[in-house]
């Protein structure tokens, strides 16, 4: 099963409390998820509606066990709990969010994906676009000249900084199902420099760190304005990632001729969000389309798209602001809009 005992019981017991069957009866609610005829040793009217000798719980945890359920019925039962014939509209929103900020976790969200009498239908999607492999390695905020990265083990994808190493920072933690949020990078940089993890000097100094690595007015616009308006909406607010390296190597020494030099792919931000979503932001200055001389470039344009179709193709979400966007209240205010909908997208807000 995909959908965690975990997930299922935090679900359950959070609509627990609030009425699951919404406008309908228990046995007709139920009746659209499980076949009740074909339950004759379990007496669910007997024991919920005449007797009323079972709670609620006893009812889905052991009756319909439902931690056990197979993941489609699940969803489906879950589907059923924000339907139009049994919640109102006004509500289904609500109860929505409420499911989707644990389903998330487990790959999936509910979306309204059709109507029905002008009110949403809610279906069970799978979230697309996740990386499959593990975050290894990442090589980020460097300062100066760029580091020299070579390959020490093809099999393993273990590398070494042979040079630079004092102008970056380098995370080998594992990075958590949930992601990489901001307290995960804290704890991290609090044992790295032997200070307070919950010190709001230690959060501060990391911070100036990562902001003294990027290269331009509209990067640092869109880096603090994610500090000063999107952190304070949110109690685990992912990390935002500046000027990181992604690496990995996909053939074996051997099969590149020996040559042990990775290539090199640096993104202006990455994020590491819940279930292998990863974000990569990129903020783009005329270097990205133009020459030297200030004429456009049709190799430098090709070279970019090029490089977010092999991004996009290995399952990240690729964005991209024009360095003009990102400059004084409105650009502020432009950072703010994009971030809550990418939150709101993948659940997290």
């Amino acid at each position: 099963m995909l959908i965690t005992e975990l997930t299922r019981r935090n679900i359950i017991e959070a609509l627990l409390p609030k009425n699951i069957y919404g406008k309908l009866q228990l046995l007709d609610f139920l009746e659209r998820t499980w076949k009740l005829s074909e339950m004759p040793s379990r007496d669910i009217w007997q024991h919920m509606v005449n007797n009323y000798d079972w709670d609620e719980e006893y009812l889905f945890f052991t009756c319909l066990d439902i931690l056990q359920l197979p993941d489609q019925r699940f969803l489906k039962f879950l589907e059923q709990v924000i339907h139009p014939i049994v919640r109102d509209s006004e509500t289904q929103a609500e109860y929505a969010e409420l499911i989707n900020s644990y389903l998330v976790h487990d790959g999936y969200r509910l979306n309204p994906t059709e109507q029905m009498s002008g009110c949403p239908v809610y279906k069970a999607t799978r979230l697309q676009g996740g990386v499959p492999s593990r975050v290894k390695n990442l090589i980020f905020a460097s300062k100066g000249p760029k580091p020299k990265i070579v390959l020490l083990d093809a099999v393993n994808n273990d590398i070494g900084i042979t040079g630079n190493e004092k102008n970056r920072l380098f995370y080998e933690e594992s990075v958590p199902s949930s992601g990489l949020s901001w307290s995960n990078l804290v704890q991290w940089w609090a044992a790295r420099t032997n200070t307070d993890p919950i010190s709001s000097e230690t959060d501060k100094a990391l911070r100036e760190r990562l902001c003294d690595s990027l290269e331009s007015e509209p990067e640092r616009l869109l880096f603090n304005s994610y500090f000063e308006r999107i952190h304070p909406l949110m109690q685990e607010p992912p990390a935002l990632i500046p000027q990181i390296y992604l690496h990995y190597d996909p053939y074996t020494v051997r099969e590149r001729n020996g040559q042990k030099v990775l290539p090199r792919q640096r993104m202006d931000f990455l994020l590491l969000l819940p279930s292998s979503q990863r974000v990569v932001i990129e903020v783009d200055g005329k270097q990205h389309y133009a020459n030297n001389d200030d004429t456009a470039s049709p190799r430098l344009y090709a070279e970019m798209v090029a490089a977010d179709r092999e991004l996009k193709l290995s399952g990240y979400e690729v964005y991209r602001f024009g360095g003009y966007e990102l400059q004084g209240d409105p650009g502020k205010q432009l950072v703010e809009e994009f971030f809550r909908k990418l939150f709101v997208r993948h659940g997290l807000l």
